[in-house]
């Protein structure tokens, strides 16, 4: 508390008052009221105003810019309380105040932040239920509305209609009436019915009983950032739809490679009538095996051929695997009526085979090429071994004819 004259000269002050401006009370007595204000202040017309009204009674309320003795703002929340004498006239100003500095500095604060995002964000206000209630000139602007088109209706005029209407759009603004915040990127649909993309938070706000009041919407337009990431998707997703496709011609090309690879490493290929040929070269596994006895069947089907040489003098050596896999393919053709002979057995091969102890017992095996095509020839009764010659034409079987072969 501080009382001034009528011409605002300061005439006592209590201690809280002297000990927030940081005076004496010696220093403040028969000082005039303007060494609390700045000079432009104290000549401007308002504060000549200001006491011009108390010394005709008028009662003054407000908040109250002062500056203490080191020049530091104080705001007052204050009442100018003109006191009259026994005549009914004024005759001196009691000043009645609190210190609202840390409040107002605070309040000032938050103003100054909603400024700036008001400034740089599109803010709309909702009711709890999702009425709208105001928008500023940076949302209006991205919608395309004026404020006055807006204000009372719902939310869903931003929204298809199938959205609108959906349980996934219910449940969006029950969420916000428990006070749960919503962020993320919204598709919304402005007046002239364009999408737009906006990066928002839907925030709800409660008052000082924890009531929720109103639910504040700040959003970024990041249409032009989503169409070019969708222009990117595309363009990536082409060009990996093509690279995939090069990945299919590859992979095509690779099998048919494979597959005539394989054929070219198995060929199994009539050297006489009712006789096939397979000579192997290389590696032989499990898996060629495999192959060999399922195109050999094949084969033998096709021609219905009698006799099969298995030529293994190209292969370095044999496991028991397939060892095994040679007397199935034995076993194989028999049941189809062919005989198979395996020539071309070398020494090592004969040595692992025996070593292994596998039972060859089912194989019938030659030294050389040229020794299972003449026991072919000689048991189909094309060639005479005892005589070392061909029976004359007329002693052939007439089944069997010698064709022309490389």
């Amino acid at each position: 508390m501080i009382e001034f004259d009528l011409k605002g000269t300061v005439l006592r002050a209590n201690a809280n008052f002297l000990a927030l401006m940081d005076y004496s009370e010696a220093e403040l007595i028969g000082k005039h009221h303007s060494l609390f204000v700045d000079a432009k202040e104290a000549r401007s017309a308002e504060y000549k105003q200001l006491w011009a009204s108390l010394a005709k009674g008028v009662l003054l309320k407000g908040e109250f810019r002062y500056l203490a003795k080191d020049g530091q703002e104080v705001w007052l929340e204050a009442s100018y309380n003109p006191l009259l004498n026994s005549s009914g006239k004024p005759h001196k100003v009691i000043l009645l105040a609190s210190n609202i500095t840390e409040a107002k500095n605070a309040r000032a604060n938050i103003d100054s932040t909603i400024a700036a995002i008001e400034r740089s964000m599109a803010v709309i206000e909702f009711a709890p239920d999702g009425t709208i209630q105001q928008a500023n000139p940076i949302f209006l602007q991205v919608m395309g509305y004026a404020e006055e088109e807006i204000v009372g209706q719902h939310h869903r005029l931003f929204v298809t209609k199938d959205e609108a209407t959906s349980l996934t759009y219910k449940q969006f603004w029950t969420s916000l009436a428990r006070g749960e915040s919503q962020r993320g990127q919204f598709q919304r649909i402005t007046k002239s019915g364009e999408p737009v993309w906006l990066e928002a938070s839907y925030n709800p706000i409660f008052d000082a009983s924890g009531q929720l009041v109103r639910v504040v919407k700040f959003a970024y337009d990041i249409t032009a950032q989503f169409n070019q990431a969708v222009a990117l998707m595309g363009k990536k997703s082409s060009e990996l739809e093509a690279a995939l496709e090069e990945s299919r011609e590859a992979e095509r090309v690779r099998l048919e490679l494979d597959r005539t690879l394989q054929e070219m490493s198995t060929p199994v290929t009539p050297i006489w009538d009712e006789i096939l040929l397979l000579p192997l070269v290389g590696i032989v596994d499990s898996t060629r095996t495999d192959d060999v006895m399922r195109k050999t069947l094949d084969r033998i089907s096709q021609t219905s051929s009698k006799m099969f040489i298995l030529d293994i003098s190209g292969v370095p050596t044999v496991d028991t695997a397939v060892a095994n896999q040679l007397i199935k393919i034995t076993k194989a053709t028999r049941i189809m009526g062919c005989e198979t002979l395996v020539s071309g057995v070398s020494s090592s091969i004969a040595h692992t085979i025996v070593e292994l102890g596998v039972d060859i017992s089912e194989l019938r095996t030659t030294a050389t090429l040229k020794d299972a095509f003449s026991t072919c020839l000689a048991e189909m009764g094309v060639l005479d071994l005892q005589r070392g010659r061909m029976p004359s034409r007329s002693q052939q079987p007439t089944l069997h004819r010698q064709r022309t072969y490389r």
